[in-house]
């Protein structure tokens, strides 16, 4: 009796000690279909980890374009002018901030966060503090998530608000480019994220 129960208690034993590392390889990332914002932050656990960053991926990557389409999708022609600046600047914001501080995504990330605070600097330089802030849903969907309040410059600065937002878009497109050629395995994945980028131009036009 006691030789038949002991094979059957052993590997019931390894079992539990397997399902932590199958745990962990669950909780990466894993991309869900049309997401709001795709969820970073346990992108970078290819050992169970999260302080180790992510290597060049391609679900990774096509996330952060999702991200930043989002925005061509909310902070469009549908909102004022001066709300669109302070808009963009939290879709890049939100790329950053779900991207860890190690891999082939850091330089991405810096990006991100340089262009936020380069945005959040023209707002907050024009910025109109008696309009009221606008609480977006992504891609104006009625059941879609909120975004934080987004600010408004003062209509006579709109445009040269935007333009000089429009230069900040423009910089961050030719950093990612130039980061992404080493090494050369990140080209192809940077140069998606940077025309991503530059399509976010059109969220700046007056028209």
């Amino acid at each position: 009796m006691t030789k038949s129960v002991l094979p059957t208690f052993l590997l019931a034993l390894c079992l539990l000690w397997m399902l932590p590392a199958g745990a962990a390889r669950a909780d990466c990332f894993e991309p869900e279909p049309e997401p709001s914002f795709p969820d970073f932050s346990l992108a970078s656990c290819q050992d169970g980890s999260p302080e180790i960053g992510i290597s060049i991926n391609t679900n990774v990557t096509k996330s952060i374009v999702k991200i930043l389409q989002g925005a061509d999708r909310t902070c469009d022609a549908r909102i004022d002018l001066r709300y669109r600046i302070d808009c963009l600047r939290l879709y890049y914001l939100k790329v950053a901030q779900n991207l860890p501080d190690s891999g082939d995504y850091l330089p991405v990330k810096n990006a991100m966060l340089d262009a936020a605070a380069k945005l959040d600097a023209i707002v907050r330089k024009y910025e109109d503090v008696d309009a009221p802030p606008l609480r977006l849903r992504e891609g104006h969907k009625p059941m879609a998530k909120r975004l934080p309040p987004v600010r408004a410059v003062k209509e006579g600065f709109a445009e040269v608000a935007a333009a000089e937002a429009a230069d900040v878009v423009k910089e961050t497109e030719l950093i990612i480019i130039r980061s992404g050629g080493d090494p050369a395995r990140r080209t192809q994945h940077y140069n998606e994220v940077a025309a991503a980028v530059e399509e976010n131009l059109v969220i700046l036009r007056s028209a």
